[in-house]
């Protein structure tokens, strides 16, 4: 950082922030009280990146300190503000044991095995992204506390985060949904929660101690586009290009995707001869996601795939009918999906929701269909009933026009011999008089 804009910056500063290592703005505020009979001091601080590169022009980096100012401003004023409610400062103010860092709370978590698997490396990384994240604001032991200095730390996180993960070599398509962004969110609700379990930092100094979620509002969930389940006639041709392949064993594994609506992984590439009560002609199996267990009758082909291939499932070392990954579900998919002209937007997921579509097209209660899908909430399977499709909003039409029609019928039948109720009005003098 040049001198001139050294400079600048010193003349801006408010009183309560000031320059730290000519890379940073850090805010601090204190207060003394009396908390009974006792005098004590209470004091809140953070640290705001400024993110002036020496790239930068002096008018762009001026630029960039006045948002960062601002945004610093902001903190402070919440910082004030705090300090101003006696419900702040004397709540819980005598019963923490002692300050609890990220890291020494985030391993208390790790070793009592709250995650376990293939979480537990992704938890690793939503923790590690947290630590990056204030390692570039020059603080190399962030403290719980520091979670919740201001809502301004919040957001900024929210930022850096969704920057992070669009910037990832793995991510090829270069986006970030705010599920990505809300996972990370709930691990510093878990650090929080712990940390105030174990008397390492207080509950009055959260965010907003007054919700369960401790003030670390998620953000919004996107959106997403309703996607389209197939039709009959665009699963009869995804099948007849299937067929011409002579792929038998895709055409099977679709099969019962499609009749079952199961998940693909840890359900359709896990069923086993186990699963399946050849008498009864039912599935049954846990659901890893909800960890609820669920019963779905067989359709007639899809109980004949079974019975087709339990000889060779039985040669399976897990007795697995389809024992396939992911990718090479959505490969194959892909392949096939173009050559029968469907467009992208038919993605795998797509035999899924095809088949709960189906249940609903077909007048199936929402409770039903809720217990076939494996949902873990009714909330989730209502939104098949509120993305109608063209087939639903047309029966629905249809049952309409009955009903009027129904009404009409009703309104001109007559009681004992006596006009109708519909004929009752200024109309009814002129047929009266014939």
């Amino acid at each position: 950082m040049n001198a001139k804009l050294k400079a600048l910056i010193g003349d801006r500063l408010p009183k309560g922030i000031s320059l730290k290592r000519d890379k940073s703005l850090f805010i601090k505020k204190s207060k003394k009280y009396r908390h009974n009979g006792e005098e004590k001091e209470k004091t809140l601080t953070h640290t705001i990146h400024l993110g002036i590169t020496p790239d930068m022009t002096d008018a762009k980096a001026r630029e960039q300190f006045e948002t960062q100012l601002a945004s610093a401003t902001t903190v402070r004023n919440q910082m004030i503000e705090k300090l101003a409610s006696r419900k702040f400062l004397e709540t819980d103010t005598a019963k923490t044991v002692g300050e609890g860092s990220l890291q020494q709370v985030f391993d208390m978590l790790n070793d009592m095995g709250t995650w376990k698997g293939k979480h537990q490396q992704l938890v690793q990384q939503y923790f590690q992204d947290t630590m990056n994240f204030f390692a570039e604001r020059e603080n190399k032991k962030p403290m719980v506390k520091d979670l919740h200095t201001s809502e301004w730390t919040l957001l900024e996180f929210k930022e850096w985060c969704a920057k992070a993960v669009v910037n990832r070599k793995m991510n090829m398509y270069k986006t970030v949904n705010t599920n990505s962004v809300n996972k990370r969110l709930g691990v510093w609700r878990q650090i929080t929660a712990y940390a105030i379990k174990k008397r390492l930092f207080s509950l009055s100094d959260t965010l907003d101690p007054s919700k369960k979620n401790f003030g670390i509002e998620d953000e919004k969930r996107n959106q997403s586009k309703p996607k389209p389940p197939l039709s009959i006639e665009q699963e009869e041709n995804l099948f007849a290009v299937i067929r011409e392949y002579e792929d038998s064993f895709w055409e099977d594994c679709l099969t019962v995707a499609i009749d079952t609506g199961v998940r693909h992984d840890g359900e359709l590439n896990k069923i086993s001869t186990d699963w399946i009560d050849f008498g009864k002609r039912t599935l049954t199996f846990k659901r890893p996601k909800t960890q609820t267990w669920s019963t779905i009758p067989l359709t007639k082909r899809a109980f004949d795939v079974f019975k087709r291939r339990r000889e060779i499932a039985l040669k399976d070392e897990n007795n697995r009918f389809f024992p396939v990954s992911k990718s090479s579900i959505r490969h194959t998919w892909n392949k096939y999906r173009e050559r029968a002209g469907l467009s992208d937007e038919y993605t795998p997921y797509c035999t899924r929701h095809t088949f709960i579509t189906r249940l609903v097209e077909a007048g199936v209660s929402p409770k039903a269909v809720m217990d076939l899908a494996g949902h873990g909430a009714i909330e989730t399977t209502l939104t098949f009933y509120t993305h109608s499709t063209n087939e639903i909003l047309e029966t629905a039409i249809s049952s309409l026009e009955e009903y009027k029609d129904k009404k009409k019928v009703a309104n001109m039948k007559p009681v004992n011999g006596a006009v109708g109720s519909s004929l009752i009005g200024h109309n009814s003098r002129k047929v009266l008089k014939k």
